[in-house]
């Protein structure tokens, strides 16, 4: 198939979240299962101008309708291999930015005229290089629009998209471009897709909804959260447009992969020491630096619980900052988390790292991929209350690097993470709470570090089961093989 893939951001060009993990990962292990993939995105500057790409060409004056009129942008492509080319989109007035969409919380006030533009642009250049998509594949709000466009009269009759099929991603849904209905001007669409069929949502503009409500399939990131956003606790509003979808059979659940290649500890290039399934011993190499990196006591009697997140309410970290406390006074255990958000949480977690030395180490901010790779490798536990999580990424690769997850049974993280059973532990693979609250949390924790303690055996065949679990992209390219199928049918 020639595949069209729309994304904001991918891995390593520009990432905010696990969005940029898969439009690395899956148009990569689809082109080398022989299918052709075309990924646009924007070209960020200030983001990207440090990697220092050698670009395979440039194209001038890609022609964008733009509201009455056009805009001209720059198209730099990359050819990563026979069948998988990037194209970025260069248009310095909407992507020329330090950060991809908002700054310092705020987002940027334009940001429905600039990916309003990103999908306008992703359909010019498909036709006017010729591109013949049989899939267009939309990811989330971002590129919502693309699926809109395919169904209206402004492409359906050209010649490139003739025998075309859309596919909509949701990787969250509580992120879903809802803008002001005057941006509609500067769709070039009509008002007559303004309705609650397409893109209007309590008299506003819905990017994601006009994705969902026109294209052949909608698909989210794991089974569990498939089900979960037909509910209107997880749906955010739009449950009922789900539901429609879901009752024509055009829902899926098909769970993230992860790159195998880049999170394997037994070749990772950022871990002091690698090690294996076979041959552990390489991880308490790992322990130990992790500690000295981060200013913790050298000791390999303690469990270390890591945390790599947003401090977003979805996370549930409020959780954990409410309870933190209680943990490192009363218990002997060590935490590193690295995160950065909600500035009252913030400010707690740096006075809980001036008060407990010995065993709380805090990094603020985007600490990189080695020091991520270190955490995941070093720590015993890894711990992830979500409220609500489409997929998850961080429990995968803790699991690759036999840290053992714990999570809140909801999304991506029921789908992997089994819970501890003493009869079974070689049916586990972590530990598993169904209620957020402190008690809970807390419980679970001490619970956690009483198994690691006592019951090292356990543990053993718990990260022997994480470790050898296929969680490579190639799992389930062919479960998006199948639904590219089908969105023909």
């Amino acid at each position: 198939m020639n595949i069209l893939w729309v994304t904001s951001e991918a891995v390593p060009y520009a990432k905010t979240g696990g969005l940029a993990d898969v439009s690395s990962a899956l148009p990569l292990a689809l082109s080398e299962r022989g299918h052709h993939v075309s990924v646009v995105m924007p070209f960020y500057p200030q983001i990207m101008g440090k990697l220092n790409l050698k670009f395979s060409a440039t194209h001038d004056l890609l022609r964008v309708p733009f509201g009455s009129g056009c805009e001209w942008a720059k198209v730099n492509e990359l050819r990563i291999n026979d069948n998988l080319t990037y194209y970025f989109i260069e248009y310095h007035r909407f992507f020329d930015r330090a950060a991809l969409y908002d700054w310092c919380g705020s987002e940027f006030a334009d940001n429905a005229m600039r990916f309003i533009f990103l999908s306008r642009a992703a359909m010019e250049l498909a036709s006017n290089f010729r591109l013949a998509p049989d899939i267009l594949h939309a990811n989330d709000w971002h590129a919502a629009l693309c699926c809109v466009y395919l169904k209206s009269h402004l492409y359906r009759d050209n010649e490139q998209f003739r025998n075309c099929r859309s596919v909509m991603t949701i990787h969250n849904i509580g992120y879903q471009g809802v803008f002001n209905k005057g941006n509609l001007f500067w769709t070039g669409l009509g008002w007559d897709y303004f309705n609650y069929l397409c893109l209007e949502w309590y008299d506003q503009l819905n990017l994601l909804k006009g994705g969902i409500m026109t294209a052949d399939m909608v698909s989210t990131v794991s089974p569990t959260y498939a089900q979960e956003i037909l509910s209107s606790e997880y749906g955010f509003g739009l449950d009922g447009a789900l539901r429609s979808r879901a009752g024509l059979g055009k829902l899926r659940g098909i769970l993230n992969g992860i790159d195998a290649k880049v999170w394997n500890p037994a070749t990772d290039r950022f871990l002091p020491a690698v090690y294996s399934a076979d041959s552990m011993e390489g991880k308490a190499v790992c322990k130990r630096v992790l500690q000295e990196k981060y200013g913790l006591p050298v000791r390999d009697d303690v469990p270390v619980f890591a945390v790599i997140s947003r401090l977003a309410h979805q996370k549930g970290l409020d959780v954990l900052n409410f309870g933190l406390e209680d943990l490192l006074y009363n218990d002997d255990l060590q935490f590193v988390i690295v995160t950065s958000g909600e500035k009252g949480i913030e400010g707690h977690m740096q006075y809980l790292a001036q008060k407990y030395p010995q065993k709380f180490a805090l990094y603020l901010g985007y600490a990189g991929e080695p020091a991520a790779h270190l955490v995941e490798a070093g720590a015993d536990l890894f711990v992830m209350p979500s409220r609500y999580e489409p997929c998850g990424l961080n429990q995968m690769y803790s699991m690759a690097y036999g840290t053992l997850p714990i999570v809140r049974h909801t999304g991506g993280l029921a789908d992997t993470v089994f819970n501890y059973d003493a009869n079974h532990p070689e049916n586990s693979t972590g530990f598993v709470l169904w209620d957020l609250n402190a008690a809970s949390l807390n419980g679970t924790i001490r619970w956690a570090a009483d198994i690691w303690r006592n019951h090292r055996d356990d543990c053993r065949l718990m990260q022997r089961r994480g470790m050898t679990t296929d969680f490579s992209w190639n799992r389930t390219a062919s479960e998006y093989e199948k639904m590219y199928q089908d969105a023909h049918l």
